[in-house]
Parts: C-alpha cells; structure tokens; sequence
C-alpha cells in the first residue's frame, strides 16, 4: 500500500493506514493525517518523518519508539499522549522530536525527559508543568510558549528563542545555559521583561 502518497480524509482512509500498520507496515513517511481523530490509535515503531499531524487528535495513542523527525504538529492536541512507555506510561527517555513544528501543541504535564528537540518549534506551545529534565534543546524556538511550573533541571539550552514565553526563571537557573542564552535571560530581567 503506498499511504503515505495519499490523503487521509476520511473514516475509510484512517481505517486502510490501521490495517497497513497491522499487516507489518511501519514507513508512514510523509502521511497526511491533516486534522484526523487519532485518539487511542497505536502506532508503537512508526516512521512519520516529515508526516503531516497538523491538528490531529492525538490523545491517549500510542506512539512508542516512533520517529517524528520534521514531523509537523502545530495545532496537534497531544493530551496524554506524550510517547507513552509499555509499562510505566511515561514518555520513552531520549524521544527523538529532532525538527518538529509542535507550534501550539498541548504539551501540559508531558514527560519529555532526555528527549532531544534540538531546532524544533513550540511556537506558543502549552508546556505547562511538562518534565524537560535533561533534554536537548538545541535552537528550539519558545516563542510565546507557556513552560509554568516545568522542569529544566539539567536541560541543555543553547541558542533557544524564548521571547515571549512564560518561564520559571528560578527553574530556568537549572538548566545548562549557553552563554548567549544567560546573557539574554540576564538582559530579559534587567530590563524587567520577566520576573524572578
């Protein structure tokens, strides 16, 4: 079956992509899944490099080991979806979101422990109280991005956009900081921007 070339618009087109997924297909490179409902579906081992997830239902699938790289997610709801783990739930440590557009996406409580979201967006993304620890946010954009209440500690950030996000500067203090990125948080709460 040649999904990824198409367009899953419907019930039909969704129910053909589970019955590829089932028979052993796990190269879903580029799909279109553009604003379907993939709530509770399991995709565990999918390869949706550069898949379109734009306003997807995603809450509750499960996405184990699955590659999103330069996947597109803005819009995407992700409500306890967050790449669980088999047997904890979690998020698989040292998830690969190298690249991703995850602009506007609801992250909110998300366990993104040593996940490597090096160059991705999260323009205005929902990152409230998400579990950052250690991972590597290499240029990732935080533009107008709510990370209230998430953890940092040990996240390595360095050339990141974090204008017009909401942060914990006390938490922010935790994570391994470039000098670019200390200098701009050093020059944000002088100039009163934030607040510590």
């Amino acid at each position: 079956m040649a999904l990824p070339e198409q367009i899953l618009t419907s019930e039909s087109s969704l129910n053909d992509l589970l019955r590829a997924y089932r028979q052993g297909q796990r190269d879903f490179s580029g799909i279109n899944l553009q604003g379907l409902n993939l709530s509770r579906v399991n995709l565990t081992n999918a390869i949706l490099v550069g898949a379109n997830l734009s306003y997807t239902n995603l809450s509750g699938a499960n996405l184990y080991e699955a590659n999103l790289t330069e996947a597109k997610l803005d819009g995407a709801y992700l409500g306890s979806v967050i790449l669980p783990d088999q047997e904890t739930g979690r998020l698989v440590y040292g998830s690969v979101l190298v690249r991703t557009n995850l602009s506007r996406a609801i992250l909110e409580r998300a366990s993104l422990v040593e996940a490597n979201l090096s160059r991705t967006t999260l323009f205005q993304a929902n990152l409230r109280q998400a579990d950052l620890r250690q991972a590597n946010l290499y240029r990732t954009n935080f533009n107008g991005a709510d990370l209230t209440e998430a953890q940092l500690r040990g996240a390595k950030l360095c050339g990141v956009n974090l204008e017009n996000a909401i942060i914990d500067i006390l938490e922010l203090s935790k994570a391994n900081l470039d000098p670019e990125t200390r200098q701009m948080v050093a020059e944000r709460l002088s100039s009163g921007s934030w607040h510590s």
